[in-house]
């Protein structure tokens, strides 16, 4: 009776855990990985579609490697070929081997990020966060992933109409489900059906996309040798945004998203009060090589022209705040700091994708210029001179 009551006890503990908020849960497993240094995952992704003249089924083993806050690998395979991302903590390099091209940037950006501007996920996605229609946990489950038995809740979201606007697909009784490890809230695998209805197809199409975690390591020394990019033999260097994919925003000419903030020092800051002025949104992190070494000639800029009606905003992006501080206290800037966290709209809005992005926008409230990577102070100085603001404007 002892050594049954034994056996027993773990099911009759589990069974008496309350259950967490379902909503929250799944909120916390969107920013789970965020929290370790470093870390090494390999995974599966399988996506069937059928329906009418669609008959798709793609199976794309990728594998991640992380070191925080600015070396990754990352690597993507399918029957369309391979794509490749790979960061060394000043440059980041896009391959493409169907395009046997790559691109060389002077910028970096968080894995989330890097997957974004590399064409892998359409642009421009809705929040889906807004869309949920119910959350619920349904049940518990025990994965195995590279021989670790991984306890986890089963939890199922079933979301409302998505719509997406290029291309324009409606997305219908989306279904998705995950397994969340209980220790520390990582998705460990999702299943996500929906029904789609695509232009130009009669016929509406069933979608079944799954994610399955093969092998995960947490916190583990990762050399700079596996940050190193070689480009293959057969490929050559292309100019930024020439990549299948990687497409330049379209907000040129554009209003700026509406936007307030508040500095590390609690200021306020809103777009609609600094209507009438040429404004410099400067997105950056304090462990970007290029950032820091652009800094200088933005606070240069912003005390030589504050006084003609120019303000430049620093938006410093995913980044603990008391981390940002330390930094300042090392490099003082006179303007404003507004912390934003990597998933806030604003970001979204602008496709902020690496660091620096410097978004320029005129006394109107409209985007002038949009550029990625580290700038010549003389070319900036040229887009200021086009708003009025440097030597034209002084003469």
């Amino acid at each position: 009776m002892y050594r049954l009551a034994l056996l027993l006890a773990p099911a009759i503990l589990s069974a008496m855990m309350p259950q967490p908020d379902p909503r929250e849960l799944v909120r916390q497993a969107a920013q789970a990985i965020k929290r370790y240094d470093s870390y090494q995952l390999e995974s599966v992704v399988k996506i069937e579609m059928h329906g009418g003249v669609i008959h798709t089924n793609l199976e794309m083993p990728s594998s991640v490697s992380v070191r925080r806050p600015d070396h990754m690998r990352i690597e993507s395979h399918s029957q369309a070929g391979t794509v490749n991302i790979v960061s060394d903590g000043e440059h980041t390099w896009y391959y493409l081997s169907a395009a046997k091209e790559y691109i060389k940037r002077t910028a970096s950006a968080s894995p989330e990020a890097a997957v974004g501007n590399a064409g892998i996920l359409p642009k421009d996605l809705p929040d889906v966060g807004k869309s949920i229609q119910s959350v619920r946990i349904t049940g518990e489950d025990t994965l195995t992933v590279g021989g670790e038995k991984m306890p986890c809740w089963v939890v199922e979201t079933i979301f409302d109409n998505i719509t997406l606007a290029d291309p324009a697909i409606v997305i219908e009784r989306g279904k998705q489900v995950a397994w969340i490890r209980k220790s520390d809230s990582l998705s460990l695998q999702n299943t996500f059906e929906a029904t789609l209805q695509l232009p130009g197809v009669a016929e509406p199409v069933r979608m079944t996309q799954s994610t399955v975690t093969t092998l995960l390591r947490l916190n583990v020394s990762l050399p700079d040798s596996l940050f190193a990019f070689t480009p293959p033999a057969n490929a050559r260097e292309t100019a930024d945004w020439t990549l299948p994919g990687i497409v330049k925003p379209d907000v040129i000419g554009k209003a700026a998203p509406d936007f307030h903030g508040a500095t590390l020092d609690g200021a306020e800051v809103a777009m609609a009060d600094l209507k009438g002025k040429v404004v410099l949104l400067n997105f950056w992190a304090s462990w970007c090589v290029p950032c820091q070494r652009e800094l200088p000639q933005l606070e240069k800029l912003h005390r030589q022209f504050a006084g003609a009606g120019f303000v430049v905003v620093g938006i410093n992006v995913g980044e603990d705040p008391s981390a940002v501080r330390k930094f300042l206290g090392r490099t003082p800037l006179s303007y404003p700091i507004v912390p934003m966290d990597d998933s806030a709209e604003l970001v979204a809005k602008l496709s902020v994708n690496a660091f620096p992005t410097m978004v320029l926008i005129d006394r109107d409230g409209k985007i002038a210029s949009y550029e990625v990577g580290e700038r010549d102070e003389a070319l900036l100085r040229a887009d200021l001179e086009k708003l009025g603001i440097g030597k034209k404007a002084e003469r």
